[in-house]
């Protein structure tokens, strides 16, 4: 979307009153720490194939040189095959190849076996599942600069982790790190009956479509992790892909970062943000936090700090923020 005034944004901690930031601007050239998960487990997910020329296409002009990527991809174990590589696209399709290689081995050996008519073998056990997968990589993020992205290229459905969904939508929140989803295109099939007369006994069709970002409702644990982080989930076809990670790619440059000082009553622990635009009502807006810490007393009045005008700081409010349950 084109910019927009950036005096129309509207901040609230702990649901208190609602305050202007003191400084607006859009991300930019902000070094990003990427980090793509891959998830072959489904050999038919169709994102797959593309992926590797899709990804390499990136840089120089959506993923830049200060830009760093790790690889990783969910198969019958979570296998890195880059981690915090700078963004260059020999080494991209390189190692987005190694880490398809296995999955490009056993789609191959399937096809073959179909063509003979024989049943392929069934696929191994995946020995970290998704939200498991999830968690290992945001640990890696952590030791990560610049401004950490997680994009997990799945369709979003979890087969038994041992690590609980909420805790990975809490600490890519606590941890400042966004997670953006890449799923397949939802495929509904239907059959269309004939009217009566037509000899034909009916026709099997099938539509693709997009699902709206709101339309999982409370029970899409993935797409609750993407924005309760700051990200969202995008839907593409085998012929979209790289659209759509070009897509990808710009929200981040395009994401506004809003700063404000600290609140006189400000109180160590977990808060709650509120991002709002007073002038359109029909904005979807994802919020990212961020992790500071608490200042101290000598910080607060020593002789080189610039102390706050009291009239702008904001006030936070009672609303106690509720933790995940284990």
């Amino acid at each position: 979307m084109k910019p927009i005034d950036q005096s129309g944004f509207l901040l609230s901690l702990d649901s208190g009153p609602k305050f202007h930031p003191t400084y607006v601007r859009r991300e930019g050239d902000d070094p990003i720490s990427l980090a793509i998960l891959i998830d072959a487990t489904n050999p038919d997910n169709e994102l797959l194939p593309p992926l590797t020329q899709a990804i390499a296409a990136l840089p120089p002009d959506f993923l830049h040189p200060q830009d760093h990527v790790s690889v990783y991809v969910m198969d019958c174990s979570l296998i890195r095959t880059a981690y915090n590589a700078p963004a260059n696209p020999a080494r991209l399709a390189e190692e987005v190849q190694r880490a398809m290689w296995s999955w490009q081995i056993r789609r191959e050996q399937n096809e073959e076996l179909k063509k003979e008519k024989k049943t392929p073998p069934p696929p191994c056990r995946v020995g970290l599942p998704l939200w498991d997968s999830m968690a290992e990589v945001l640990k890696d993020l952590d030791q990560q600069p610049g401004r950490r992205v997680l994009l997990a290229i799945t369709d979003g459905q979890d087969t038994g982790s041992k690590t609980n969904w909420r805790d990975v939508m809490f600490h890519a929140q606590i941890r400042s790190e966004t997670v953006f989803g890449l799923l397949p295109l939802i495929t509904t099939v239907f059959k269309i009956e004939e009217p009566l007369g037509v000899q034909a006994l009916g026709e099997t069709k099938e539509i693709r479509h997009i699902e709206s970002p709101s339309f999982g409702g409370p029970e899409n644990k993935f797409e609750q992790i993407c924005v309760n982080s700051g990200g969202i989930q995008l839907q593409a076809s085998e012929h979209t892909t790289l659209y759509r990670l070009k897509e990808f790619t710009q929200m981040l440059r395009e994401r506004y970062i809003l700063e404000f000082p600290r609140a006189p009553n400000e109180e160590a622990g977990v808060h709650t943000l509120a991002v709002t635009y007073r002038k359109k009502s029909n904005l979807y807006i994802a919020a990212a936090g961020i992790t500071v810490p608490i200042a101290s007393e000598d910080e607060r009045k020593g002789a080189n700090t610039i102390q706050e005008d009291p009239s702008k700081a904001p006030t936070e409010g009672d609303r106690k923020v509720l933790l995940p349950k284990h």
